[in-house]
């Protein structure tokens, strides 16, 4: 199997989480993407296969490759986010299931020599139809998708969560934030550190004077 590291474009990044840890050895065995992968080192997060992507308040799939920087990355966190293909699809359904019974009702009357007669058929289809047609934006809007959001300054990139288990999420949050706080000015324990030389600061002048 390849190394993880040939997805690096820095050979002395070390990886530090991963989301989709199937689909990455699938990806590395066979160089097929057929899910998404994330993969976070403590210089980048690397992104393959089909995620969302949103630079213009709107939400899109997309597939590909994207790589950014750490400490380019302003936030993450979990929210909800609506797409409107997935509308098109239920009602693209609900035309085609109107439709499918129409035909359905039409055998029935053939074999089982019933008579429904075409009028009384698309009357139910049509029914069948309005009913499909109201119920399905009704669910669309009530029932939005819980993502995975990483926001940087030229967008955001999200992740269906039902993809993955959650605390994989959390997970690869507190890994992404200790990697930023590497990146920071003054990091944690440098921090630590300073303030521990203050406080010993006068008591080592007294034992000089001494």
């Amino acid at each position: 199997m390849a190394e993880i590291n040939s997805l690096f474009m820095d050979a002395a990044e070390k990886e530090a989480a991963i989301l989709g840890h199937g689909f990455l050895y699938k990806f590395l065995d066979e160089g097929r993407m057929r899910s998404n992968f994330c993969v976070l080192t403590d210089k980048r997060v690397y992104v393959r296969g089909l995620y969302l992507h949103n630079t213009y308040r709107a939400y899109r799939l997309k597939k590909g490759e994207s790589t950014l920087d750490v400490r380019d990355i302003i936030s993450s966190g979990f929210s909800t986010t609506r797409l409107g293909i997935v509308l098109a699809l239920e009602l693209l359904f609900v035309v085609l299931l109107s439709i499918a019974t129409a035909f359905f009702l039409h055998f029935v009357e053939i074999v089982d020599h019933l008579y429904f007669g075409w009028d009384s058929i698309i009357w139910a289809c049509s029914i069948l139809l309005a009913v499909g047609l109201v119920a399905a934006p009704i669910y669309f809007f009530s029932t939005p998708f819980k993502i995975f959001v990483l926001e940087y300054a030229g967008g955001k990139i999200a992740f269906l969560a039902f993809d993955y288990l959650e605390d994989d999420f959390r997970t690869f949050q507190r890994e992404l934030y200790r990697a930023r706080d590497a990146f920071a000015p003054c990091a944690p324990r440098q921090i630590e550190a300073a303030e521990q030389a203050e406080s010993q600061g006068p008591e080592d002048d007294k034992i000089q004077k001494l």
